[in-house]
């Protein structure tokens, strides 16, 4: 057994409750199973979630995602979203349901740096030979830090500690981690199994954190964790979390420090 196993059999053990996806989700989920499905079975999945359905729509126009003309039903959102986006946001939304009594300002701080970090690490992946894992790579990073809310659901009282952004949000995150004594990562990595999300996004959730055991993975799983920690670094500038990335990054991708400016000065015109 790894250290990573170790991790997630200590979070088993800890007495946290693994939430449960939904019905809105599960119903989208099982109909994107058919590869039969396209938009118009996918809408009506999810006809009956106002939730759901205004996050679609507020994603497909979000400026990412350079709308030609804005969605205004989810069969357009999710037509022009795609099938991983559109569970991508599908399951943000119910993980976020489940934080409906946290600590709202925090709650609200992690989600939209989940958000950004999702939004420039799908922008990052573009630019690269691997651009075909894009929209995985946005369902991985905005599930990345969902263990934090579920380490929270068991332990509120640490919520207020995610009242910040940039580089001191991911010093709580991993605060939350020492005081509740569980792997925020490695919380995530089990909601996502549990939540069927694709084998490559469980995996990315629970390296996210841990360069050493990115390092191990296949090369899917491999790159789309890097990318993440992109993404991050493109949201937080030179913080440091980058530090023990930055290496691996440069070697995979090419990306220096003058590289990771110019990226940060394109993306900020899909602001």
């Amino acid at each position: 057994m790894n250290d990573q196993d170790l991790l997630v059999e200590a979070v088993l053990s800890s007495g946290v409750v693994l939430p449960s996806p939904g019905t809105g989700f599960l119903r989208l989920q099982a109909a994107a199973a058919s590869e039969d499905a396209g938009p118009r079975e996918l809408a009506a999945a999810v006809a009956h979630d106002p939730a759901l359905t205004g996050a679609l729509l507020r994603v497909a126009n979000s400026p990412v995602f350079r709308p030609r003309s804005a969605p205004r039903t989810a069969q357009e959102a999710i037509t022009m979203l795609g099938r991983v986006r559109t569970l991508a946001t599908a399951a943000s939304t119910a993980m976020r349901g489940h934080c409906a009594d946290l600590d709202r300002a925090a709650i609200e701080a992690l989600w939209q740096a989940s958000a950004r970090a999702a939004d420039l690490s799908y922008l990052f992946c573009r630019e690269t030979e691997h651009r075909a894992w894009a929209d995985t790579t946005y369902l991985a990073g905005l599930m990345q830090d969902a263990g934090v809310a579920v380490l929270l659901r068991r332990a509120p009282e640490h919520a207020h500690l995610l009242r910040h952004s940039g580089p001191a949000l991911e010093v709580a995150t991993r605060a939350v981690s020492a005081l509740t004594g569980c792997d925020h990562a490695a919380a995530g990595f089990l909601v996502a199994r549990n939540w069927k999300l694709p084998e490559v996004v469980c995996e990315t959730i629970r390296c996210h954190h841990d360069p050493l055991q990115a390092t191990r993975l296949a090369d899917a799983p491999r790159r789309i964790t890097l990318m993440l920690a992109v993404g991050r670094r493109l949201r937080d500038g030179p913080s440091p979390d980058w530090t023990d990335w930055a290496e691996l990054a440069l070697d995979e991708f090419g990306t220096d420090e003058v590289e990771l400016d110019r990226l940060f000065t394109e993306f900020a015109m899909h602001d």
